[in-house]
């Protein structure tokens, strides 16, 4: 699968520190590699330092995450906080 704006809600903040909910039926290992967010960076505003909570998988494997974004010349990518 692939990025799904339908499925990706702005809960607050200014650009640098949003905070988002993503929800994905794909890996975690998709949804941070980079690239995944690219289409986030026009459609949310999706900027370095702004964090995604993401919920990957869906039903009994379902995993929350959270992804801190980093984004240059529109290309996103994020890594995970630990």
């Amino acid at each position: 699968m692939s990025y799904d704006s339908s499925t990706m809600r702005l809960l607050g903040g200014v650009p640098g520190q949003q905070l988002f909910l993503y929800r994905t039926p794909d890996a975690i290992g998709a949804v941070s590699a980079s690239g995944y967010f690219d289409r986030a960076v026009e459609e949310y505003n999706l900027t370095s330092g702004d964090i995604i909570l993401a919920v990957s998988g869906f039903g009994a494997l379902s995993v929350l995450d959270a992804l801190v974004a980093t984004v240059g010349g529109g290309v996103a990518s994020t890594g995970l906080l630990s």
